[in-house]
């Protein structure tokens, strides 16, 4: 069977010279870049006139109110009226404190000793013409405990939340070995990961996962979720969830952005990390973490080895109504698939501080994932209420390697000006796959001949991207950030398929199942965004402007297509601190989700003769206007959150199966007319007791598809709902033991719905009598109770699918840290396997 789903009336031009051209307009972008940059860097001096640099000095001195004598020692903050810390320090012994460099703005002094009621001086004003305000002595009432040593630090918290975005500190959490990013993605709040990997925000699969801020070709939506289930998250410090983006990232992603952040060793000498983890099934990973850092040299590096086991279990049973017999047919197919994935992961990273102003760095990442698969695919299928008229099974063979690497050079210049930088970032990377499948048809009904045939799949991706950074502290404690972005893209999928003559006993190329889709694309960007604290008031304002340029070119056809296309991506975030503790937020942000490679090329792949799945080369991008309001309240260590959000999308994506001959569906993308979506959501984190940590976390959200313009009912809408909790108990000083649980509820689709999926874990870890030594054991889906069951109803369709996996996993693991100690806290490290 031969499938054409393009046409070339007219000549195009040809995507390769296409590109070369395009190529050359973006080296004139880049030199437009740097002519732009120095614009603005010439329009915020101008801008900054106004106001001095951060060269305001806040002095005092703190003294017993009944003694007058001066209390050294105790700890005094600088805070904004907003509550956000601005510096923290303690008394001299004399009772002295001095805060320097500070910027324009409003500013109280808090002080206390342990276990006593707070001191508050005055509000602070610091203007543009201040240089030192003298506090004079500050007198303290409250019962004073006098320490020999008082140590200052600070808290990192499990849960922020900022104008932008909320932050989920790895660190703090008791999950970041033993398994993988996969596994800990589960526990965030309003991200979910099905049976197969693929992360979602907020019931919206549309997400951009980045990588210290910056996109990676390992992590794009093909690889993304074997590539999530490998990585080890020892070298993450954070995960940074942003619905509504500001104008400085990609707007792809209708859903929004979640931002890997790995760890940065600043401290002096030597030090590091390994682990060690055995699991049931023959499972095992291992993991080593080193950082040298002398003068002005910084090295860093890490390497990681995962043997996994995969079992994954599907059950299809269809019904569809056949015109030809006016009878409805049965198709029942059973699939058990086993694969023993071994990824190895290396980075390497250098660093260069020629004086404090100026930084250079590089790093090379290396990543090889490689198995073998087998499976065995039943099929069945007839009449309803008669014989069954075929019954076969497919076998598949198939040995498959990944490779990435990734090459990274970056310069950062600060100005004298706290907070005036530059920053320039050169990014340069290439996945490599290839799957050799071998397939093998053994019959009872209709008995005949077994039959034997193969395919060939081989992607290769490369990507470069040259970003520049521009930030300017400006008059009344404003700041600009504007820059630029050149993102360059090609992805070559080569499909090559063959036939065994079992009379000939040779094989023979399949034309049918041969195909070569090429694709370009080039992204350049500008964007500019002003941030400013008025008062009980925080504004972010952003726009980006963007042009895209897509060439496609279906070689084996010879079909060529171009699409050129500007947008501009506003972006607003607005905050009010009500009272100390309580704050508002408002944002809004447009986004886009970009068709991929898979997205566009209209060539099925035949892995399974019932079940084909192709691209759609009319396929559109999807655009979404998000807004969001919340308000958060925060008082000791609890947070509370409360969002509610609302997003209206035009020509969004959605999968639609159709039969295109009586026994074979196509499964394909399409463009809605329109979905909207909505809902609450709910976020707490407290202390339960002295001994107890509660994270607990609620979305429930309305969602309306229109898929009228496919041919189905009109507009279809549902309420659904998804629920995580996660609690930490430390019945010792050196243990502790967590349970994690998360339920989603069931989720409606363009032809049906999703039904319920729930998961546990369990995890201990014991902090050894030796330091730096540590143990744990976790249970992963510990009721093994993960499975995805989807559900299509239409008027020629009924359909049930049922996906799972061998999900409950047994991991034992041991950790040791050496080197200086970390200015971080104690981190417990225990991680679940749920990355299915």
């Amino acid at each position: 069977m031969t499938f054409h789903a393009l046409s070339s009336d007219t000549k195009l031009r040809p995507a390769d010279a296409i590109f070369s051209s395009r190529g050359a307009v973006g080296a004139r972008s880049a030199w437009a870049a740097i002519a732009v940059v120095l614009c603005v860097c010439a329009i915020s001096q101008h801008l900054a006139t106004a106001a001095e640099p951060d060269v305001s000095t806040v002095r005092g001195k703190i003294i017993a109110a009944s003694t007058q004598q001066p209390l050294g020692e105790m700890p005094v903050e600088l805070r904004k009226t907003t509550g956000e810390l601005i510096q923290r320090t303690a008394a001299s012994p004399t009772g002295d404190f001095v805060f320097e460099k500070l910027a324009v703005g409003d500013y109280w002094v808090a002080f206390a000793s342990p276990n006593a009621a707070q001191g508050r001086s005055a509000v602070i004003h610091i203007t543009d013409r201040t240089r030192e305000i003298d506090l004079g002595a500050l007198q303290y009432d409250g019962q004073i405990t006098r320490l020999e040593h008082v140590e200052v630090s600070t808290r990192k918290e499990t849960f922020v939340n900022s104008i932008d975005r909320k932050t989920y500190r790895v660190g703090t959490d008791i999950r970041s070995a033993g398994g993988s990013v996969s596994d800990l993605l589960q526990s965030i709040p309003s991200v979910l990961v099905d049976v197969e990997g693929n992360v979602s925000l907020r019931g919206d699969s549309s997400v951009l996962l980045l990588v210290d801020g910056k996109p990676s070709t390992q992590l794009s939506a093909a690889n993304r979720a074997d590539v999530l289930a490998q990585m080890s998250p020892d070298n993450l410090d954070r995960i940074e969830v942003i619905t509504n983006p500001s104008a400085k990232f990609k707007p792809d992603g209708t859903a929004g952005i979640i931002n890997l952040v790995t760890k940065r060793q600043e401290q002096s000498g030597l030090s590091g990390s390994w682990r060690a983890n055995l699991g049931n099934d023959s499972r095992g990973n291992a993991g080593l973490n080193l950082a040298y850092n002398r003068g002005p040299h910084g090295f860093s590096g890490n390497a990681n080895v995962r043997q996994d086991d995969r079992v994954r279990l599907v059950r299809d049973h269809r019904a569809h109504w056949d015109p030809a017999s006016s009878a409805w047919v049965d198709t029942d197919q059973s699939v058990r698939e086993h694969m023993r994935p071994l990824s190895r992961l290396a980075l390497l990273g250098y660093e260069y501080r020629p004086n404090k102003t100026d930084k250079l760095s590089t790093s090379v990442s290396y990543n090889r994932r490689t198995f073998f698969r087998d499976s065995t695919t039943v099929n069945r299928s007839g009449v309803q209420a008669a014989p069954l008229s075929s019954d076969y099974d497919r076998l598949r063979a198939d040995q498959e390697w990944q490779k990435t690497t990734e090459v990274k050079a970056a310069y950062s210049h600060a100005f004298a000006e706290e907070g005036h930088e530059l920053s320039l970032d050169f990014k340069q990377d290439r996945h490599q796959e290839l799957e050799n499948n071998l397939y093998t048809n053994t019959y009872r009904l209709p008995i005949r001949a077994p039959s034997q045939d193969a395919t060939v799949i081989k992607p290769t991706e490369s990507g470069t991207e040259i970003t520049a950074d521009y930030t300017r502290p400006l008059a009344s404690g404003a700041k600009l950030e504007a820059g630029f972005a050149l993102d360059a893209n090609k992805n070559d999928m080569d499909y090559r398929g063959a036939v065994l003559d079992s009379g000939k006993a040779r094989w023979s190329d399949d034309v049918t199942r041969t195909n070569r889709f090429i694709y370009h694309d080039l992204i350049e960007a500008f964007y500019a965004t002003w941030e400013r604290s008025m008062g009980a008031f925080g504004v972010l304002a952003g726009l980006r402007l963007e042009d895209s340029v897509v060439n496609t070119n279906q070689a084996t056809a010879n079909l060529r297509d171009r699409t050129e296309y500007w947008r501009l991506h506003p972006t607003l975030h607005l905050t009010y601190q009500m009272t100390e503790s309580g704050q508002l937020q408002l944002n809004y942000s447009h986004r886009v989700h970009r068709p991929e490679t898979e997205d566009l090329n209209p060539f099925p792949q035949y892995q399974d003769p019932f079940n084909l799945r192709a691209g759609n080369a009319r396929l559109r991008p999807e655009e979404t206007h998000s807004i969001e309001t919340g308000y958060q309240y925060r008082h000791d260590d609890s947070t509370y959150l409360a969002t509610v959000y609302l997003r209206d999308t035009y020509h969004a994506f959605t999968t639609v199966t159709r039969y295109i001959t009586p026994v074979t569906l196509l499964t394909t993308h399409e463009n809605l007319a329109r979905n909207r979506s909505g809902g609450l959501e709910l976020v707490a984190t407290t202390s339960l007791g002295a001994t107890v940590t509660a994270n607990a976390s609620m979305n429930l959200f309305r969602s309306e598809v229109d898929a009228s313009n496919l041919g189905f009912s009109a507009a279809t809408s549902a309420t659904a709902a998804s629920a995580k909790l996660n609690l930490s108990w430390r019945p010792t000083k050196a243990d502790t033991i967590q349970l994690d649980a998360s339920h989603s509820a069931k989720r409606l689709t363009a032809q049906g719905y999703r039904l319920p999926v729930s998961v546990a874990n369990l995890g201990w870890r014991h902090e050894m009598a030796a330091k730096g030594h540590a143990v744990s054991f976790t249970i992963s889906d510990l009721f093994n109770s993960m499975e995805e069951r989807t559900v299509i109803r239409t008027q020629s369709l009924q359909e049930e699918i049922s996906r799972r996996r061998n999900s409950r996993i047994l991991y034992l693991g041991y950790s040791y840290a050496f080197g200086k100690p970390s200015k971080k806290n104690k981190k417990d490290d225990l991680q679940f396997d749920n990355s299915l």
